[in-house]
């Protein structure tokens, strides 16, 4: 029972969990500090929704970058080619 309390008395923040999010997936948490993200998990819908976000937009990024030596596919539009260039042209100065 004591160990519940401690657990459940540590809560963490839902900012919190959002800045431990990489600590957690690389594993550099120490116990209670995993155990009390995972409560917060458990206990928090919109913190457990970011956090499969999260995790899904890591593992797309991944994929996309399996293979460097891919080239982009498709054409940038000349405008959008325009746009950024005369706005990087615009902080030069």
């Amino acid at each position: 029972m004591k160990f519940l309390k401690k657990v459940m008395h540590a809560n963490l923040t839902c900012r919190q969990v959002e800045e431990f999010l990489m600590d957690y997936l690389e594993e550099r948490l120490g116990f209670w500090k995993t155990l009390q993200f995972r409560v917060h998990l458990l206990m928090c819908p919109n913190c457990s929704k970011y956090f499969q976000e999260y995790k899904n937009t890591i593992a797309l990024g991944k994929t996309l970058f399996e293979n460097p030596d891919n080239e982009a596919a498709g054409k940038v539009p000349d405008e959008l080619l325009e746009a950024i260039m005369s706005v990087k042209k615009g902080y030069r100065k």
